[in-house]
């Protein structure tokens, strides 16, 4: 029976809401996953009071979706979270997801199209597929790996981030950034800024002359970005018409990806 002055549905909706904070605390600690997040900073970010924060972090860390190190306290995600991470990607394979649409697209365009998905502070390419357009655009290999925002598809990542965490992966990877050329961490914010608000991104291909790359977030239906779609492709055919037709193409798919990653039929 429900404690006297409490009836099912309020009961109901403090369970709902308690899950929810419980939640938004997870995806809190993710975003600083590697550094940690004290009781302060994640009450910040969630809005919850530092007591019901405080308390809430206990108990996550005593289930283990949590782990924390002293002095000062800071809470990082734990190994029950890591887990349930690996049996979540046997059922999501994005890479597998993802191949369809990128067909779509290299036979809409004629261009090679790429897969980059988020893995922390970095981005990797996971996929490519070249499209029927004779001059190819292989300008990154399957397994490479570099700092969030470098490169299109790594860059509309960064840019759908909120600023904060943003601001964390740029200052995180700040030594690694100078060392491609032409960028800085103050160039990569200038360029997130500008993708941010024109919800793509678009930049000349690093290293490779004459190539350009336009792409799209690939978010999650949380809002949060997994990945993201790109297309390569000589400069000359980057027109700016051509340009808005590739977003328009690289947005669609996008937009299906999200709706199949809420899908009942495929996590179900």
């Amino acid at each position: 029976m429900p404690a006297p002055g409490n009836s099912p549905t309020t009961s109901r909706v403090s369970g709902t809401q308690s899950i929810a904070r419980a939640v938004a605390l997870l995806r809190a600690a993710a975003q600083s996953n590697r550094q940690g997040s004290t009781v302060a900073e994640l009450a910040s970010r969630t809005g919850i009071d530092r007591s019901t924060t405080h308390r809430m972090l206990k108990c996550l860390a005593k289930e283990g979706l949590l782990g924390s190190a002293e002095e000062p306290m800071r809470y990082f995600l734990g190994p029950l979270a890591y887990e349930l991470g690996l049996a979540a990607a046997e059922r999501l394979d994005l890479r597998k997801l993802c191949r369809p649409a990128m067909a779509r697209i290299a036979e809409l365009t004629g261009d090679t199209v790429f897969l980059m998905l988020r893995d922390g502070y970095d981005s990797v390419c996971a996929d490519r597929l070249g499209g029927h357009y004779p001059v190819k655009t292989f300008v990154v290999d399957v397994g490479t790996r570099r700092p969030l925002g470098i490169g299109a598809g790594s860059l509309a990542i960064l840019a759908s981030l909120p600023p904060e965490e943003a601001e964390a992966a740029i200052l995180a990877n700040e030594c690694r950034i100078d060392q491609f050329v032409g960028m800085s961490a103050a160039h990569l914010r200038r360029l997130a800024a500008k993708a941010r608000t024109e919800q793509r991104a678009i930049m000349d291909v690093i290293d490779v002359k004459d190539v350009q790359a336009i792409a799209v977030p690939i978010r999650a239906p949380s809002g949060y970005a997994v990945g993201a779609l790109s297309i390569a492709a000589i400069a000359s055919r980057m027109t700016a018409r051509r340009r808005t037709e590739l977003f328009g193409i690289l947005q669609r798919e996008a937009g299906l990806l999200t709706g199949t990653l809420g899908s009942s039929a495929w996590l179900g």
